[in-house]
């Protein structure tokens, strides 16, 4: 039985966000012990180049790209109660998704999305936090590959990763079901960059812009190369001489006056205003739109799935790149 502290259902006064942070304490905890342990094993002098960090950043990449392409698709177009068609884009194409197909969003699977919530998830939708095109633009400065090969790289991920597929489709059902759900991705991956991420991107500029581990990769086209787990690696081999003109971290950096912390504050006090004082009929304060007591419990359970799927992500990453027996044997030495 779980305890008291970390029941997702809490005082409904409470503000969502920390409700996310007491129910999740336990495996947020757990989660971040994974990563601080294994981070290490991605950089100088236990990393020679940077392909443990661009697998990391493959299985990731689809996750954020998955729910923020959902997101943009809600606002773009999608159903409203009384069964119209909700476009705020006249001609608009749909976002991208993660990759082309299997997790593509589909009109069949319109989300139904009240007014209320139309307008809670326009509100949280803040300039500046997306992370999909930075994540994008890392991973081609990376690697070498062109947007047709990044692509084709995400389809191959999803394809040959049962818990990233099992994840990505968990996202999509999830979101179109309860689109409000949405609250706990943003919550739980903007805030995860907003604090750990500043700690990895520290270490990741520990490494010396000039040095060789930055050297981009491209794909081998006649050999298919195993990583330590099995895994293929999709071929990554050196490029060559070639450097990035700065370390790639544009996923790990948000271009505001105050490096981000600004915008942290801004996401903080929107969540904090859409999700408090509503009590069980979210009525309306001086036309504020709020989320229904029900509506927060989803949020937070639906946030401590997200970081119990993360734990299994991780997991299947220690198969991708080895680390999982690279860490072991560094801990018996």
């Amino acid at each position: 039985m779980s305890s008291k502290t970390e029941d997702p259902r809490g005082s409904p006064n409470l503000p969502v966000g920390e409700a996310i942070n007491i129910a999740t304490r336990s495996v947020h905890t757990k989660l971040n012990k994974l990563i601080i342990l294994r981070l290490p094993l991605t950089l100088p002098p236990k990393a020679d180049d940077a392909s443990n960090y661009v697998q990391g950043l493959l299985h990731i990449a689809p996750i954020y790209i998955t729910f923020e392409s959902l997101w943009r698709t809600i606002l773009d177009s999608s159903e409203t109660e009384d069964g119209h068609i909700r476009n705020t884009q006249q001609g608009c194409p749909e976002p991208s998704d993660a990759h082309s197909t299997s997790n593509a969003a589909d009109s069949k699977s319109r989300p139904v999305v009240s007014n209320r919530i139309h307008a809670v998830l326009s509100s949280l939708y803040i300039e500046g936090l997306a992370r999909s095109d930075a994540l994008k633009r890392d991973l081609m400065a990376l690697t070498g590959w062109s947007t047709a090969e990044l692509t084709a790289q995400f389809d191959e991920r999803a394809a040959e990763s049962p818990m990233l597929s099992s994840v990505l489709s968990h996202i999509k059902r999830s979101v179109t079901a309860r689109p409000h759900v949405l609250l706990a991705y943003a919550w739980v991956l903007y805030m995860a960059l907003f604090s750990g991420g500043r700690f990895i991107r520290a270490s990741l500029e520990h490494v010396d812009a000039s040095s060789p581990f930055w050297m981009p990769f491209e794909q081998e086209s006649d050999a298919e190369l195993k990583m330590p787990g099995g895994f293929p690696s999709s071929g990554l081999k050196r490029r060559g001489s070639e450097m990035p003109g700065e370390r790639p971290l544009g996923f790990l950096r948000f271009d505001t006056p105050a490096d981000g912390e600004d915008l942290k504050q801004l996401f903080k006090a929107r969540v904090l205003a859409l999700t408090t004082g509503g009590g069980a009929a979210a009525e309306e304060e001086a036309g504020q739109p709020r989320v229904t007591a029900e509506e927060r419990e989803d949020v937070v359970r639906e946030a401590q799935r997200i970081f119990e799927l993360m734990l299994r992500v991780v997991g299947e990453l220690d198969e991708i790149c080895g680390t999982e027996y690279e860490y072991e044997g560094a801990a018996a030495t």
